[in-house]
């Protein structure tokens, strides 16, 4: 498997994750890995129903999985739009306690972790529904990446001023 470095985006609902990372992976030549939550969310589960244990370790497992995959084919860096810990932050917010069931995933490491800002307006989307939680996710989310030990930034205003910096600190990682 060729080395590939892994860049995780992480932030609250509605800060620009998945434009970021599919706009990184244009700019370098490479693939992206979207959310896993959101086509669960759409077609994976039995609407208004409540959420369990066991669908947030589902979760985890399947996009880290994808990651995994994508990794044996993308171009020298992978973009990851959130990351299991983005579900164990999930599980606190609906479920009221600390998720359980992949401890291992939560250790994944990542050579470079972007934390987009909450400066991008909250936007209902039929699924997001977090608005009052996004400081506090946003809080959690720094922490995540200051306590990882690797490079990390803080990614905020417009897309394109997100996209250079970003895109320097990528070039940075790859040596």
């Amino acid at each position: 498997m060729p080395d590939v470095k892994r860049v995780c985006l992480l932030g609250a609902e509605s800060t620009g994750k998945s434009t970021l990372a599919q706009a990184l992976a244009e700019r370098f030549g490479t693939l992206w890995n979207p959310e896993y939550g959101r086509p669960y969310t759409l077609i994976g589960r039995q609407p208004d129903t409540p959420w369990t244990s066991w669908e947030f370790t589902h979760v985890a497992r399947i996009h880290c999985w994808y990651e995994d995959f994508l990794a044996t084919l993308a171009e020298r860096v992978l973009f990851s739009d959130t990351d299991a810990f983005t579900t164990a932050v999930f599980h606190e917010v609906y479920l009221g306690a600390p998720a359980t069931g992949f401890e291992d995933l939560l250790a994944r490491p990542y050579d470079l972790f972007v934390v987009c800002g909450l400066d991008v307006p909250w936007r209902h989307d039929g699924i997001r529904a977090f608005e009052e939680q996004r400081r506090w996710m946003h809080e959690r989310y720094l922490a995540r990446a200051r306590e990882s030990g690797r490079p990390w930034l803080l990614a905020e205003g417009p897309l394109a001023r997100r996209l250079e910096e970003v895109g320097e600190a990528v070039v940075r990682v790859l040596g």
